[in-house]
């Protein structure tokens, strides 16, 4: 927290020391959503790719914001934002181990009362932007509003503090006038919630790593996008590192194993590298994917979208030998408002994982095979460091249902072997009011090492909202949210949220 403080501290001193001819638009906004519900927490659609801000059925939140946005147009620029939530909301009860009299016992749990939601500095020079701090980031590639989620970071989990180098936006390759653009970043962070993880284990068997290190990575390229046809394709890493991996055997603990966090680590996290001497495994814990996607613009000005990310957990999904593994998804998009704006139907297939067995010689003493077979994936979830999540909510797609969702106190995921298809409609209806309706069918299996299913777990969500904006009041928005869940992930369930939110930009010299 003190060191939040420095960051808020160094933000006001920077625009407090703008000079006077200098002018900037600061976007200052608050709202505020009363949700309620029939199961502990809220439907699908209700709480994903929400940057992790609503996650238990009931609740009465208030968020107030404001944000100083870059300059395009300056060789040399910086800009901040700053992000508070607070409220209160329903308990969802865990289990936990109790070492005194060794049984279970549940424990009430909900978010915390007031919270930082987003924090951060930029400075810009040309096309170059630095980003120190925590900032609500959603897809490089998809749909925000209508996707059901980026693979590697998709916007449903709140962000990581973390030190972020990288372009502003896509830059012109020289020498080539314009027809191959790059978008590059990389960023380092940490991991903050560990009271959250400490609240919300089990403690009876496993590991946790309450305390990783962060990176990601993205390298994408496109063509010319003033043209009909353009195209993109690249890649997104992840992975985490560091921190402490404590193992538990009825409450205690029997292992207690301090990660390198040196430099020679943030090196080899560049690039998944050699992490021990044999060279038998690489350092850290890395998430990736292939993106592609093709556009065309019609005359009209509207546009059609495909596109695909390739998942991969390690070298055997890194050459795809995951099968049809991967989101893969249509997107069509007005020019202009109307009654459809735009939808986006996708398929999500997490089944394969490399197929079944892993088998590495290294493993094994005293066998004469000395093949390899790389198998068994578990998307999304390490043994040693941690599941994909922050703050219990996945970090990549939420289709995968993530840890805040297991009362049992596990803190694995339950079930990445998935496979989904996802609907999402937007459009007005006159001026003043936008609709969206989402619907998705999800079917998981458990995971392929550990946990397969007796009985296949299902889920059929849906939701329909509505955000009037008054052309009389200008910044003003009122918003109804209706959503269904039918099924086990992780159950039954229906609510509604009423919300209210304005915003304004002041123009300050």
């Amino acid at each position: 927290m003190k060191s939040q403080i420095l960051l808020l501290a160094a933000i006001l001193c920077l625009s407090i020391t703008t000079p006077a001819s200098a002018q900037y638009s600061l976007h200052a906004y608050g709202g505020l959503d009363a949700n309620v519900g029939s199961h502990e927490f809220a439907p699908f659609y209700m709480s994903t790719n929400r940057h992790g801000t609503l996650t238990q059925s009931k609740g009465l939140l208030l968020h107030v914001g404001a944000e100083d946005s870059l300059s395009t147009d300056r060789r040399f620029d910086f800009s901040w934002g700053v992000e508070a939530w607070g409220g209160i909301t329903s308990k969802a009860d865990y289990r936990r181990w109790n070492i005194s009299d060794g049984r279970f016992l549940y424990h009430g749990e909900r978010p915390a009362s007031i919270w930082l939601q987003q924090l951060y500095g930029e400075v810009k020079y040309r096309s170059l932007v630095l980003s120190v701090g925590m900032k609500s980031r959603g897809s490089a590639m998809l749909n925000q509003e209508l996707s059901s989620g980026d693979l590697i970071w998709s916007g449903n989990a709140k962000g990581v503090p973390e030190v972020r180098l990288g372009f502003v936006d896509f830059q012109d390759i020289p020498f080539i006038n314009g027809w191959v653009q790059a978008d590059i970043c990389l960023s380092y962070g940490k991991f903050v919630d560990r009271d959250w993880v400490e609240n919300h284990y089990s403690y009876y068997r496993g590991k946790i790593n309450p305390n990783p290190l962060w990176t990601y990575k993205r390298l994408y390229l496109r063509t010319k996008p003033s043209k009909p046809f353009s195209f993109q394709f690249g890649f997104q890493l992840s992975g985490f590192f560091g921190g402490t991996t404590y193992t538990y055997d009825k409450g205690v603990i029997t292992e207690q194993t301090n990660n390198p966090e040196n430099l020679k680590q943030f090196f080899k996290m560049l690039l998944p590298l050699s992490g021990n001497s044999e060279g038998n495994y690489v350092a850290g814990d890395h998430k990736g994917s292939w993106d592609g996607c093709a556009r065309y613009r019609f005359r009209n000005g509207d546009e059609l979208k495909g596109y695909f990310e390739w998942f991969w957990e390690d070298g055997s999904g890194l050459v795809k030998n995951n099968g049809w593994d991967g989101l893969w998804g249509l997107e069509y998009k007005s020019s202009k408002r109307w009654w459809i704006d735009g939808a986006v139907v996708e398929y999500l297939d997490f089944t394969h994982q490399s197929g079944p067995i892993h088998y590495d010689p290294s493993d094994a003493t005293g066998i004469p095979i000395d093949n390899q077979v790389r198998g068994r994936d578990n998307y999304y979830d390490s043994w040693y460091y941690r599941a994909y999540a922050n703050y219990g909510m996945t970090i990549g797609t939420p289709l995968v249902m993530g840890p805040v969702y297991n009362t049992d106190g596990s803190s694995s995921l339950l079930a990445p072997r998935v496979r989904a298809i996802h609907l999402a409609v937007e459009g007005s209806i006159g001026s003043d009011i936008d609709y969206t309706v989402k619907y998705s069918h999800r079917k998981a299996w458990g995971n392929p090492n550990t946990y397969t299913m007796v009985y296949p777990r299902h889920a059929d969500s849906w939701m329909v909202a509505a955000t009037y904006r008054p052309s009389k009041i200008k910044g003003l928005s009122l918003n109804l949210q209706l959503a269904f869940d039918h099924g086990t992930l992780p159950t039954n369930a229906a609510g509604v949220l009423l919300g209210i939110t304005y915003d304004k930009i002041f123009n300050i010299k």
